[in-house]
């Protein structure tokens, strides 16, 4: 996805009532061209439920009476009418399933944060930036924007800040008087994204357009209560636009208004602020990860749904009878049903399918093949998973390495460039609220680190470290019974073992003083 730029040299020079045009005509151009993903997503949308694509079947009936017996026309022939029936539609979600286990095997929601701070003002900063990443709940957004960014292939993290106690901040020894709050911002979310970029890569202006509702003050402040209830439900549309040094925020005109500009947006306020850089994260993807496959995704459910319909019309049996044949029908739960057949022609047999639905299934399995193995997916039904067996963590290690490889690829892409834009950008925020520490948010490096998603296995673990001290003692008797997950107390558990351990040795030493008798 190539990136239209703003010329640099004139971004100065462009004043606040020209922004909503200029950051929405080249921010536009930005949107991924691949616009069907949000629908492909959305199993509901699919193809398979477009009467226009799927139409109905059509069918010609014999029209009949009252009676049940057909109308006969002027021709005496009987009359027919076309109807139209619904067909089956089955969708499949194998779109939110591929970029389900990608975000799983990304990991994301286990990212460290690795940094070496060398002075007190290092240790500090590092701690506000742990902070305030923990207080936001990091660790789950990350799951969020990651699914977001490969299935709607836009979204950002929104930062603002609120007042805090200043007490909030001397649990780590450092000061101020707000803190940031992170806010997931994404089109299915109601949000259009409009990045605009230098010449240089670098993001110069994020602008969010969205709908919202007036404020309290607005609403409490209209004096006319006929109109006051309709002010309060009804959204309008908003604009905010963010650089390095301020926050823009624009609305649209209202009945009576007319913006400077002539571009319908009127300007509510521009307020500075310290960050020193945009308090926006943008991520982004040209394409989500099931484009490549999407063709036998659509072929899948077709295949499926005609089967289904085929079902409906053939999967009752059908007896045919040949030649001079007698039978009485039975209704359901008699017994003893009975044919004569007479003269050497004469047969009767059910009509069943010979090799139609090995077709059908050799296609399917082909298809979900391809689809799994293209997007570097691992199946893991119980189905696929019950033949391993007691595979060990590096057996699967090795069954996974593909998925491990797909994840890696989104991780060393655009989520990762993003991500650690987003520490940095965390470290200005310290730097903006506690201003003693703006040397060190330039000194200090932090970077982070995710593990790869793992099935464990304790035993092998264990072994391997046994191993590697020579056959030494891993864990003392307290860590282990803390570990385990029949444990409640441990403090408690050790006690009651030391009193087992003292009775039995006691017993132990009473049998030995007990005289032998002959």
């Amino acid at each position: 996805m190539a990136k239209e730029t703003l010329k640099q040299t004139k971004v100065a020079d462009l004043p606040a009532p020209v922004l909503p045009a200029v950051v929405e005509a080249v921010g536009t151009t930005l949107a991924p061209t691949y616009e069907t993903a949000a629908a492909e997503y959305d199993v509901t949308q699919h193809n398979i439920f477009s009467e226009t694509l799927r139409p109905k079947k059509r069918v010609k009936r014999v029209q009949k009476d009252a009676d049940g017996n057909p109308i006969l026309g002027k021709d005496k022939k009987p009359q027919y009418k076309t109807e139209r029936i619904e067909v089956n539609r089955i969708g499949i979600p194998l779109q939110a399933l591929i970029v389900k286990r990608r975000v799983s095997f990304m990991n994301v929601g286990k990212m460290q944060l690795e940094a070496n701070p060398v002075d007190d003002a290092e240790k500090k900063l590092y701690a506000m930036v742990k902070k305030i990443r923990e207080d936001n709940k990091l660790e789950f957004l990350e799951k969020e924007i990651a699914r977001r960014m490969l299935s709607e292939l836009q979204v950002a993290k929104l930062w603002y800040s609120e007042p805090v106690d200043p007490l909030y901040w001397t649990s780590i020894g450092a000061k101020g008087n707000f803190r940031m709050r992170c806010k997931v911002i994404s089109p299915k979310l109601g949000d259009k994204l409009l990045p605009v970029f230098d010449d240089y890569g670098n993001m110069i202006y994020f602008g969010r357009v969205y709908e919202s509702k007036r404020s309290l003050a607005e609403i409490t402040g209209e004096s006319d209560a006929s109109t006051l209830a309709q002010i309060a439900t009804t959204k309008e549309k908003r604009f905010d636009i963010y650089s390095d040094k301020m926050i823009y925020k624009f609305r649209q005109e209202r009945t009576g208004e007319k913006s400077e500009t002539g571009d319908g947006w009127i300007m509510e306020s521009a307020a500075p602020h310290s960050y020193g850089k945009i308090p926006v994260i943008y991520y982004s993807k040209p394409e989500p990860v099931w484009a490549e496959v999407q063709a036998s995704i659509s072929r899948i459910e077709t295949l499926v749904s005609n089967f289904g319909d085929t079902n409906d019309y053939h999967a009752s049996p059908v007896f045919v009878m040949t030649g001079n044949v007698g039978a009485q029908f039975l209704e359901k739960g008699e017994q003893g049903k009975s044919l004569q057949i007479k003269g050497e022609k004469g047969d009767a047999k059910y009509v069943t399918w010979e090799q139609a639905t090995e077709a059908v299934k050799l296609e399917l399995d082909t298809l979900v093949n391809f689809i799994f193995t293209c997007t570097q997916t691992p199946q893991m039904s119980m189905e696929d998973l019950k033949g391993l067996g007691a595979a060990s963590g590096v057996a699967y290690d090795r069954i996974f390495m593909d998925a491990h490889l797909a994840a890696q690829d989104e991780i060393d892409g655009e989520y990762g460039q993003s991500t650690q834009r987003d520490i940095n950008l965390n470290k200005s925020f310290c730097a903006a609220i506690d201003t003693s520490l703006i040397k060190a948010a330039q000194s200090l490096s932090i970077k982070f680190d995710i593990p790869l998603f793992r099935i464990n296995d304790d035993a092998e673990t264990v072994g391997l470290l046994q191993k590697a001290s020579g056959g030494a003692k891993l864990l003392s008797q307290k860590t282990a019974i803390e570990y385990s997950p029949l444990t409640k107390n441990a403090e408690e558990e050790m006690a009651e073992i030391k009193k087992d351990e003292a009775e039995k040795a006691a017993l132990e030493a009473a049998k030995v003083k007990q005289p032998i008798l002959q």
